[in-house]
């Protein structure tokens, strides 16, 4: 079976197995008051790793489509982010789940589709304002640098919240620095929908 999303350098390391048309759930996470999802838009590709890399190991599960990560609320859905042509691995089929964190003024969840890399993962951050229930995606700003995704180790701790402030445990591989494995902390603006590197 052939891709018919645009070729990329994991094509030759995938075999596709099957394809779906309908629109699949591949992350679900039950909020205060609605779900955030991440559901394929069409055409997916389902298929398996048949070489173990820093993406994965041989026989892990892969998945491509056109994603999109929505906020439902009863037959209302919120579209928060597109993720055009995305491909990732798991080891297995099952619903990935969002990560919870709780701020004063808004819920948080982080969406790591990718579960390994070799030299960290990366996180799609949302937040649920409490005071307006506004969901929102946030950005990432580090040394004037914006993101949309949060960059994190693969290996324990997850990303925490220590009195209000997000505490990001860096990826740290050979030749990294000492000063680039401190752990990060990001101070949440809602007002301007980011986390800032203090």
């Amino acid at each position: 079976m052939v891709s018919l999303f645009p070729k990329n350098d994991l094509m030759d390391s995938i075999v596709i197995d099957a394809v779906n048309e309908d629109k699949s759930i591949r992350a679900e996470q039950q909020t205060e008051k609605g779900t955030l999802l991440m559901i394929a838009k069409g055409r997916e590709e389902l298929g398996h790793l048949v070489v173990s890399s820093t993406m994965g190991q041989e026989g892990d599960q892969t998945f491509q489509s056109n994603y999109s990560i929505i906020y439902r609320q009863g037959d209302q859905d919120k579209v928060l982010m597109e993720l055009p042509n995305y491909l990732f691995f798991r080891p297995s089929s099952k619903k990935i789940s969002f990560e919870k964190l709780s701020f004063k003024e808004a819920e948080v969840y982080i969406l790591t589709p990718q579960y390994q890399t070799g030299h960290g993962v990366e996180g799609y951050i949302f937040a649920i304002d409490k005071q307006n229930e506004d969901v929102f995606p946030l950005e990432i700003v580090k040394k004037d640098q914006v993101s949309k995704t949060l960059l994190y180790s693969e290996a324990e701790p997850l990303p925490s919240v220590e009195n209000n402030i997000l505490v990001v445990h860096p990826p740290v591989g050979a030749g990294t620095q000492e000063a680039d494995a401190k752990d990060i902390f990001y101070k949440l603006d809602l007002n301007n929908k980011r986390f800032v590197a203090e």
